[in-house]
């Protein structure tokens, strides 16, 4: 009852994923200067970042691409870099970027180190101007920062990422007639908005016990503080508003960085991120009450989406392995009951639940994740859970019958068993554990599944000699009637034949005189494998059975997102032309 209720209580409170998480080995390295050619951006920015990262060891390998104005360096760590020192070497690496910073051109900005999210989205949303005119991306920006906010607000949100969405900025436009009446230029009007901004200290006040730094909150944080920016023109004092002199107001950034077009038309997209301790599948159930609810509150000509939901992958796995439980169960029972009778069956036939039971708690207890890995795992393991319990019924059975007394048969049965059952169930652990310990990101990603298996066999083990052998010898305690002078039914010892009986014991007789016979016809097989194994097909994993694929359309570097808007429009009609495709969704510029 206590492995069921632990079992049963680490299932539904495991996280979940549809996929492990894997540690971040890959960033990107971005270098700008404005105005360079890529030969000079090469020479004088490029290589002498590659220049530091090579004192790093723990890199495994770098590429980079110079081009006009920039610099990008695309960074790989070695498999050997476990999740645990991954932060630590990053931030190796920024302060490497720190020292040669110094090194860099005048009007070179700051070398930013981006590392790349190896982690899936568990939702993506898309609020879509749904009108046949010109989309307002100032509204769809705004809308979607507001639900961005109200996604974040929900427990077990880690992060929610804007894909896609229109930048705003705020533009001041200059009346030149007004600026050269004040005699100033452009350049020097700019130099005093930007000293209006400086992110300095304004003094420091010294007490007894502490000193503080006192700041003047003067943030551009709204169009009426920056219209009220105090502009210098004369060398008398005098002073006039920006507002006065120019027009100041907020606007989409044009051209934009990215966009996203779903269903054909664009949209402003979010990207939830859930926390690796917290269930997907409930986490999504909030969250499309939170996006239900803003859908209500929306006005005509917007439609929001879910265009992506991880939980309905994790539920489908989830049901595959209760099912396969369900199904492995019946046909342990039933095979069990026909060759073994109805008892040896019920003993048999507990060891799948409860050694699943098992594997969930130890999951739970070591903060593994329920994932498609760790599930797959554990339907490996079910062909494998239950052949130490036949062997420890069967054993117990015959004890009984023989005339022992219950307590007598099970000690006489585990002392006869416990060392062999333990090499061959240890064995399997042997066999699993490269799989467990394979360092990098394929061992990080196909992990659980040797994890499960071991966990899955030693539990077996565990039960069988414990609850399997308590459980057969209550069951068969009345050994009188299992005697061989009574005649059974087969549903209560199994079903019996006395001509296969005889053709197993000559084949077993003919083996035993000549040795060289059994090991011929047990080599047979391996070895014709062995041949045949140089012919099998090689790939990591089969095709995925999935109802998305994803297609990257890559133009020159130097082209406009209007040309990569417009291709990528041409792509999805000729695909749409495919009956099998039900729709085609498009982010640009990432």
């Amino acid at each position: 009852l206590i492995i069921i209720v632990w079992g049963t209580s680490s299932f539904f409170t495991l996280p979940r994923l549809e996929d492990p998480e894997l540690t971040s080995r890959l960033a990107v390295i971005t270098t700008f200067w404005p105005g360079a050619d890529a030969e000079r951006v090469e020479t004088l920015i490029t290589e002498k970042i590659e220049a530091e990262l090579s004192e790093i060891e723990e890199i495994k390998d770098y590429d980079s691409t110079s081009r006009v104005g920039s610099s990008i360096i695309n960074i790989e760590l070695l498999d050997s870099v476990e999740a645990t020192n991954a932060d630590t070497v990053w931030l190796k690496i920024r302060e490497q970027l720190n020292q040669v910073d110094s090194q860099l051109p005048a009007g070179t900005s700051k070398p930013r180190l981006e590392e790349l999210e190896v982690k899936a989205y568990a939702m993506i949303t898309a609020l879509t101007w749904s009108q046949d005119t010109e989309p307002n991306y100032a509204i769809l920006t705004r809308l979607s920062e507001l639900l961005k906010d109200e996604l974040l607000a929900l427990p077990g949100t880690e992060k929610v990422a804007e894909v896609g969405n229109h930048q705003e900025e705020i533009v001041v436009e200059i009346d030149a007639a007004k600026l050269a009446s004040i005699g100033l230029t452009p350049q020097q009007l700019s130099a005093q908005i930007q000293q209006s901004d400086a992110k300095v200290s304004s003094g420091l006040f010294r007490g007894q016990n502490n000193d503080l730094i006192l700041e003047v909150d003067s943030d551009l944080d709204s169009l009426e503080r920056i219209k009220n920016i105090p502009i210098s023109f004369s060398n008398q004092g005098q002073f006039t508003r920006l507002g006065d002199i120019a027009e100041v107001r907020k606007t989409i950034a044009e051209p934009p960085n990215e966009l996203a077009l779903i269903n054909g038309r664009p949209a402003s997209t979010l990207a939830a991120f859930v926390e690796s301790n917290y269930q997907i599948d409930s986490w999504a159930r909030s969250a499309e009450a939170v996006i239900e609810k803003f859908r209500q509150e929306l006005g005509q000509g917007l439609k929001l989406e879910i265009i992506f939901n991880q939980s309905n992958y994790i539920e489908t796995r989830l049901k595959s392995l209760i099912l396969n439980l369900l199904i492995s169960g019946m046909l342990v029972f039933g095979i069990t009951v026909f060759l073994m009778g109805w008892k040896s069956a019920i003993v048999v036939g507990l060891a799948l639940p409860l050694s699943s039971c098992i594997v969930l708690g130890m999951m739970k207890f070591l903060n593994v994740q329920l994932n498609q890995m760790s599930i797959t795992g554990l339907i490996v393991a079910l062909g494998l859970l239950i052949d130490t319990a036949i062997i420890v019924v069967d054993e117990v059975t015959k004890n009984i019958v023989s005339g022992l007394k219950a307590e007598t048969a099970i000690n006489k049965a585990i002392n006869h068993l416990f060392m062999p059952l333990t090499a061959s169930t240890l064995t399997t652990v042997l066999a699993f554990l490269p799989i467990v310990l394979m360092p990098g990101t394929g061992g990080e990603f196909v992990g659980g599944i040797g994890l499960s298996v071991i966990f899955a066999v030693l539990s077996s083990l565990f039960i069988s000699l414990t609850i399997g052998s308590s459980l057969a010898g209550k069951l068969y305690n009345n050994h009188h009637h299992y005697s061989q002078n009574n005649q059974q039914k087969w549903w209560q010892t199994g079903f019996t034949n006395s001509s296969l009986t005889e053709i197993y014991q000559v084949t077993l007789r003919s083996i035993f005189s000549t040795p060289w016979l059994g090991i011929l016809l047990g080599l047979t097989l391996p070895i014709i494998g062995l041949i045949q194994v140089g012919n099998l097909p090689k790939q990591f994993f089969p095709p995925v059975d999935r109802d998305q694929l994803q297609i990257e359309l890559e133009l020159p570097g130097l082209s406009s997102i209007e040309k990569t808007k417009n291709k990528a429009i041409e792509v999805r009609n000729l695909m749409l032309k495919h009956p099998e495709i039900e729709e085609v969704q498009w982010f640009l510029g990432r």
